[in-house]
Parts: C-alpha cells; sequence; structure tokens
C-alpha cells in the first residue's frame, strides 16, 4: 500500500522515468490520483471483508464471487495500474545484499544510480525497481510471490545483483562492480537476445559455486493412512524440487525420526518403498534416525510379535555419516534413551560413545559437522496456523510440553557447545522453526506428510526445510522453510534464513 501510495500521489518525487514514457503513462496517472484516497479506503474495506469471509466460510468460490461482484471499480482501477507496469518488455529488480562492508549494496539502493540507469532506456524497454533501504540479515517471509522470483530467492546468498524477468523468462546476475550494474541494461536495451547473452556472459565471468543440498524431512509417520495417502504427493514436490537445483549437485535427504506411526513390518516396508522412490529421483541414500513412535512397543500385542526386530533392523550402529568429498560429518543421536511418555532422552552414556567416535576422526578439524537427534532441544512456540488436539487443550500447553521434551536438553547442548558444533536439525513437534542458542542453530522440521491439525478447514501444513551447503567454504549459507498448506495446490517458500 505504501508503494502504491508513492506511485500514484508522487510520481515526480519517487519515480524516474524517460519523457516518452512519461508521455504515455500520463493519462492513466491523471485518473490515479483523482480517485486514490477514496479507492484506498475501498481496498482497505475489501480487505477486511475478505479476511472476515475468507475465515467463516473457507474461501468458497461463491464468496469470491460476491467478493468480485461488490468491489468491481476497485478491481478496475488496479488494473490500470497493473497497465502501468506491463508497458515494459522487460522487468528488474535491483537486489542489494546484506554485507554492511560491501560498497555495491549502498550503491544499489542510492537514487542517482537508479537516475543513471533510467537514462540508458529512452522509451519502455525496461521497468526498474529499487528498494530504498539496505536489507538487515535477518530472517526473510516472502510470501505469494510469482514463481520467476524463486530464482532471485534460491541465490540469496549471492546478492547483491540484478533480477530480470519477462514473460518468457528470468534470471539472477550477482554484481561485483558497478560497471556491471550498466552493462546489464545497456544489453537490455541494444541485443535482441539479451537474457540468452547475459546469462552467458556472467556464467564465463563469475566462477560458478559449488553446493550441496540437504533436505530436511520428518515425522512421515507411515501407517497414518493420510500419511500414506500422501506420499507420492511428498515425491512429486521433492522431485519438483530437484529441478530447480543445479545439475549434478550432491542432493541428501535426511529423515528426524517418526519413520512410521507405529513399528510394524508393513510400516517398516512402506518407509523403505519411499527411500526408494527418493533413491531413483536423484537423492543419495536417506540418512534417518528413530523418533518416539518408531520404537513404542507398549501394549500386550506388540510384545507379541516381531517390534524390536523392527526396530534393530532400521537402527544405524554407525553413529558418524562422513561425506568426505563434503568435508561434512553427520551425527546421528538417539533421543529415544528415556524420559516418559512422549518425553526424550540422550544420556550421558551416548554422549561419550558419540565423543570417542569424534575424536577417532583423523582431521576432525577439517569437518563440519552436523546433529540430528528426534526430540526438540529448545521449546517451540505454536504458530497461528496451528490448531491444537483435545488432548494438548486438555492438559494445556505448558503441561503437554512437558510430556514432549527432551529432559536433558541443557546437557545436550552445552556438549554440543564444547564440542564446536554449530547446526543442529530435529523433528518430533510437526512444526518447522530455525532458533539459535549462542552460536548454534537449531532446526526444527515439521512433518513431511502434513500429519499436524490447521486452524482453517481442509489446509494441512506438509513442511520440509531445505538447507544450501556450499562445498568450497564447508558451511550451509542458507535454509528454507517450504511448505504445502493445500495439498496440489503448490508449495511456497515459507521463511528464507541466511547463516
Amino acid at each position: 500500500m505504501e508503494f502504491l501510495d508513492k506511485l500514484i500521489r508522487r510520481t515526480s518525487e519517487q519515480f524516474y522515468m524517460s519523457e516518452k514514457y512519461w508521455r504515455g503513462l500520463r493519462g492513466d496517472l491523471d485518473y490515479l490520483q483523482h480517485d486514490w484516497q477514496e479507492m484506498r479506503h475501498e481496498w482497505e474495506r475489501a480487505r477486511e471483508y475478505w479476511e472476515r469471509s475468507r475465515n467463516k466460510f473457507n474461501g468458497g468460490e461463491d464468496n469470491l464471487d460476491l467478493f468480485l461482484v461488490e468491489n468491481e471499480r476497485l478491481l478496475n482501477y488496479l488494473q490500470i495500474i497493473s497497465r502501468l507496469f506491463s508497458r515494459c518488455k522487460v522487468k528488474s529488480i535491483l537486489l542489494p545484499g546484506f554485507d554492511n562492508q560491501n560498497p555495491i549494496n549502498s550503491l544499489l539502493t542510492r537514487e542517482n544510480i537508479l537516475e543513471r540507469i533510467v537514462q540508458i532506456h529512452p522509451g519502455d524497454t525496461a521497468l526498474i525497481l529499487q528498494f530504498e533501504e539496505r536489507f538487515n540479515k535477518e530472517d526473510k517471509a516472502i510470501l505469494n510471490v510469482f514463481p520467476k522470483f524463486d530464482k532471485a530467492l534460491h541465490q540469496m546468498d549471492n546478492w547483491p545483483g540484478v533480477f530480470l524477468w519477462n514473460k518468457d523468462d528470468s534470471l539472477f546476475l550477482p554484481i561485483r562492480e558497478e560497471n556491471e550494474l550498466y552493462d546489464i541494461f545497456k544489453v537490455i536495451r541494444y541485443e535482441d537476445n539479451s537474457f540468452n547473452f547475459l546469462r552467458d556472459r556472467f556464467e564465463r565471468k563469475n566462477k560458478t559455486k559449488n553446493y550441496a543440498y540437504l533436505f530436511h524431512l520428518s515425522d512421515l509417520h507411515f501407517g497414518n493412512k493420510l500419511a500414506e495417502k500422501r506420499t507420492m504427493r511428498v515425491v512429486r514436490i521433492l522431485e519438483d524440487q530437484i529441478g530447480k537445483l543445479e545439475e549434478d549437485a550432491v542432493i541428501i535427504p535426511i529423515i528426524t525420526g517418526d519413520l512410521m506411526q507405529s513399528p510394524s513390518s508393513t510400516n517398516k516396508q512402506t518407509f523403505l518403498q519411499f527411500s526408494e522412490l527418493l533413491l531413483s529421483k536423484g537423492f543419495e541414500k536417506p540418512i534417518h534416525i528413530l523418533g518416539n513412535h518408531d520404537v513404542d512397543t507398549s501394549g500386550l500385542f506388540k510384545l507379541l510379535t516381531n517390534q524390536k526386530a523392527i526396530i534393530s533392523s532400521l537402527s544405524s550402529t554407525s553413529k558418524i555419516e562422513i561425506y568426505e568429498d563434503l568435508k561434512l560429518a553427520i551425527i546421528k543421536f538417539d533421543s529415544n534413551t528415556g524420559g516418559e511418555l512422549a518425553q526424550g532422552k540422550i544420556g550421558e552414556d551416548q554422549l561419550m560413545e558419540i565423543g570417542n567416535e569424534i575424536d577417532a576422526i583423523k582431521n576432525k578439524e577439517s569437518y563440519t559437522f552436523i546433529a540430528l537427534l528426534h526430540h526438540h532441544p529448545m521449546e517451540i512456540e505454536n504458530p497461528n496456523w496451528y490448531a491444537k488436539e483435545w488432548y494438548e487443550s486438555l492438559l494445556g500447553t505448558k503441561t503437554f510440553e512437558k510430556t514432549m521434551k527432551l529432559v536433558d536438553a541443557e546437557l545436550f547442548l552445552e556438549w554440543i557447545q564444547s564440542r564446536g558444533i554449530k547446526y543442529v536439525l530435529h523433528g518430533h513437534k510437526h512444526i518447522p522453526k530455525i532458533q539459535k542458542h549462542q552460536d548454534i542453530t537449531v532446526i526444527a522440521a515439521g512433518s513431511a506428510t502434513g500429519s499436524i491439525k490447521h486452524q482453517d478447514k481442509g489446509k494441512t501444513y506438509l513442511s520440509y526445510n531445505l538447507i544450501k551447503y556450499d562445498i568450497d567454504t564447508q558451511q550451509p549459507v542458507s535454509i528454507s522453510i517450504i511448505a504445502e498448506e493445500i495439498i496440489g495446490a503448490g508449495t511456497k517458500n515459507m521463511l528464507l534464513h541466511l547463516i
């Protein structure tokens, strides 16, 4: 709304454009400025109405039709605004990075730089959007973005740069020198096949970085009918994400527990089939640990079956997985060694055993270590979309949290800190979250099959985390929380966290 206010009321102050372009839109701007205050109030009323009716009627088609009829004038007004932007064949955004020491970041937010770029284009060749301020390095939640912008989001660790798109293509170009910025817009003006020209030129000029990707999944709960029904949807979502990554990238799935609803031969087979599907789609062999549901052998029926043999067959004798080419070591903790109900515990014996295994690694200082466990070592607040189960409402949030916690969380985190480990991945609560404990990044995965209740009827929260790992620096550089709330509607990048 603030952006539109500047566009319509203060065009000459806030926007630079050539005389040719200005003459072409002068009539539309006069009309927009005349009705702006009235339309702004209409927009606020329409938005409030939509929020109320969506919650009441779940956003049904009849409700949408009523909204469109009652707000026809407003929609026509917004269509004129859209027409201002659609005149330009190429759209662009100047994207500053997060390093305060990099002069290019401040350069991309300076008005005189924008004015100079506009002078390169005498007509309506390009629309250039500029942020007024530099970004802070903090979590970025960018929702409902148009799909082409995913290309820029995926390379946020390479900002500053310029993101370009047209009706057929999109392109992100990192900027290292001021002249590169002007060269980009000169190419757009003078080259017919400008996108391919720029793509080839920048790929030759800039050394391509090498990345690996960790797909962090959790709480599959195979054996739950709803989870099994969604298996192929999960695979399709992950396969679609692979298609957006670099060719020949190393892709490692990590599953932090609750593979099954309960340990049974059928559920185990479903999980193994899921793992084989991932392998067939280009993933490395999945790394997994067990959760409390995977080791639940309580009850007479379970004692009479081969539950413990199933648990043993899915347990790994090796506590550390090493990827030598990545200089990456993944520690697999078992947090199911104690506690009551759904609580977890690591225990002194396991800390000692894993400590001995780490110390036996030759040149261990050259590896980046990531720790896995199922239970959460830090408390996780319920998000707005989360709907409590009846037993959680009965117990109350604080009491319910006590039934799920890692009872020796403080000792575990102190051990992690002492070992210089910077990253911890877990599941258990079905809520994705990225938190900091001193200099440790603690990453919670939601349920990859959406085994969680949503406030809105018909919705879920099927999610996974995508961790981008720079092979050259041997460090994770970003974490994305990716979720689908309506099954089949497509995923959204709910949060991008730069490390």
